[in-house]
């Protein structure tokens, strides 16, 4: 699934209407008609209020409530805007509604008590102010009528976009419309992703409303949200006839003397997910530790100062780097003295893909320029603070624009960036940027994002292997992982652990391989 800024869809709409040749009006049609349907769906009775402006939203408005009063429903219209404001089709609209014998009330300042009344009387209001056009701060009257809104019971539905909530940034208004439910056609906006707006649209219902698929290539769309309907057709098939070595080999460099547990994690993650083998290289003082947490990785013990990987023993590397498919650094690693140059000389050496994270990105961010000496493909999976450290600003300038940082830096530096957060974004050095939308709260604790790295080495060691590529498995861990915090969500958000999440991989596979039907298969009889 696709998604697009206000500018693109404004374009995509103007192709559709001018090139493809539907009609503007059968357009707003359509898009009434598909709110309508979820209105039916959800609220099949009750008394609704619609809120429409001037422009193409307040059309939209119109044509559900021309419907629903088609259908019998008690409606209530108002009509926002100056007149000279009001768009051709809006005014096509209320041509249409008011000739069908319907009313329709003007919005006067005099008015205000009456349409305080309607909309605590109503069981859904449906708000067709502004869609995707609010930029910055509400003019009058709608800071007054969005005031009132909060004190009604009824649930609110937002058409395209909830008013004040900016469709290509997810910066919000001081006013901003609480939707329950929010209607959007063709592709979903980037605001409808981007916090704190996300925060305010409810359950989002993508409607079709018959534009054409060609305008996939007509404008380049390249930004999507993943999908299980997409990904499950990418899972690594599991054949009868296959053994360990059929599935990759992971190695996992992590751990340090004071960090024993995030090793395991990320070990028992990436064997979770499917890699056959799975080599995990923890320095010496550790390794006691860690290896009596867990049992099926192959270990291999590296040279250590300070409880820290010693900074010549990335030699070892030169023996065995042609034994694994991927490897991945971070995890627990902590950050010392020389830590950069004994990064720059992995980076040097890997010729696969290389997951770097945690510390493994603190120490990268103390000299970026060894990422142009790369020789084969770089994931960094940053949080928010990591990625800020990478940038060279601060969370809050982060947060603001996380779709920009992150594609910027995956296109400066030619490498995969995993933004992690609601929602994790991940940008590839050609310039898309994939939505993952599946998480929970119950990820927000320490571990998960070991969890993760060690879910994306067990899953490209599966696609390197099988000479796929590397993005769709990166997408793949990300969503699995998403999956999983939502099962254990839906057991509690507060006790949820990392282990949790690694013990809930196996469901969240099942649950993504059968959800619509898969190529992916058991063994026979199983």
């Amino acid at each position: 699934m696709y998604v697009v800024s206000a500018q693109q869809m404004r374009d995509i709409d103007r192709f559709t209407i001018e090139q493809i040749g539907i009609p503007s009006l059968v357009l707003m049609e359509n898009a009434g008609v598909a709110v309508v349907r979820e209105i039916e769906k959800r609220w099949p009775t009750g008394a609704v209020v619609v809120l429409a402006g001037s422009g193409n939203n307040g059309g939209d408005g119109l044509v559900i409530a021309r419907h629903l009063l088609n259908k019998g429903r008690d409606v209530k219209v108002w009509l926002f805007g100056e007149v000279e404001k009001r768009s051709d089709d809006c005014k096509r609209q209320l041509e249409m509604i008011q000739n069908c014998g319907y009313a329709v009330n003007f919005w006067t300042q005099e008015g205000g008590e009456v349409v305080q009344t309607d909309m605590r009387q109503a069981t859904v209001i449906v708000d067709a102010l502004l869609g995707t056009g609010t930029k910055g701060e509400l003019r009058s009257p709608y800071p007054f009528i969005l005031e009132k809104l909060k004190d009604c019971s009824g649930a609110v539905l937002a058409v395209d976009i909830p008013t004040g909530v900016n469709s290509d940034t997810g910066e919000v208004a001081r006013y901003t419309v609480q939707a329950a439910v929010t209607v959007t056609f063709a592709f979903p906006k980037w605001g409808h992703f981007s916090y704190p707006g996300a925060d305010y649209v409810g359950e989002l219902v993508v409607s079709d409303i018959s534009i054409p698929l060609q305008v996939i290539d007509e404008f380049a769309l390249r930004d999507m949200v993943l999908t299980g309907e997409q990904l499950r057709k990418e899972l690594p098939e599991r054949r009868s006839f296959s053994h360990k070595g059929t599935y990759g080999h992971a190695l996992v460099l992590a751990g340090s003397k004071e960090m024993t547990g995030a090793p395991v994690l990320s070990a028992s993650a990436g064997l979770r997910v499917g890699c056959g083998l799975l080599t995990l290289a923890v320095p010496e003082p550790a390794l006691p530790i860690v290896a009596s947490k867990i049992n099926e990785p192959v270990f291999w013990e590296w040279p250590a100062e300070e409880g820290y990987f010693a900074r010549e023993s990335y030699t070892l590397l030169k023996q065995r780097i042609a034994s694994f498919d991927v490897v991945a650094i971070g995890p627990g690693l902590g950050t010392w003295e020389g830590g950069n140059n004994w990064l720059r000389k992995i980076i040097n050496m890997v010729d696969v893909p290389l997951v770097l994270d945690a510390d493994a990105l603190n120490l990268l961010s103390e000299n970026l320029s060894i990422l142009r000496e790369k020789k084969g493909q770089i994931i960094l999976t940053p949080h928010p603070g990591e990625m800020g450290r990478l940038c060279g600003c601060t969370v809050a300038e982060i947060e603001r624009d996380r779709v920009g940082y992150a594609r910027s830096f995956a296109q400066d530096y030619e490498v995969y960036v995993v933004l992690k957060g609601t929602y994790t974004l991940i940008a590839t050095p050609d310039g898309k940027v994939f939505i993952n939308t599946m998480g929970s709260a119950a990820l927000a604790k320490g571990g998960t994002g070991d969890v993760l790295t060690g879910m994306l080495a067990g899953m490209l060691a599966q696609k390197v292997a099988q000479d796929e590529a590397i993005e769709v498995g990166i997408q793949l861990a990300v969503y699995l992982h998403g999956i999983a915090g939502r099962i254990c969500g839906e057991k509690s958000m507060y006790a949820t652990l990392a282990g949790d999440v690694i013990d809930n991989i196996g469901s969240a596979i099942k649950s993504l391989s059968f959800a619509s039907g898969s190529s992916v298969t058991d063994f026979p009889g199983n």
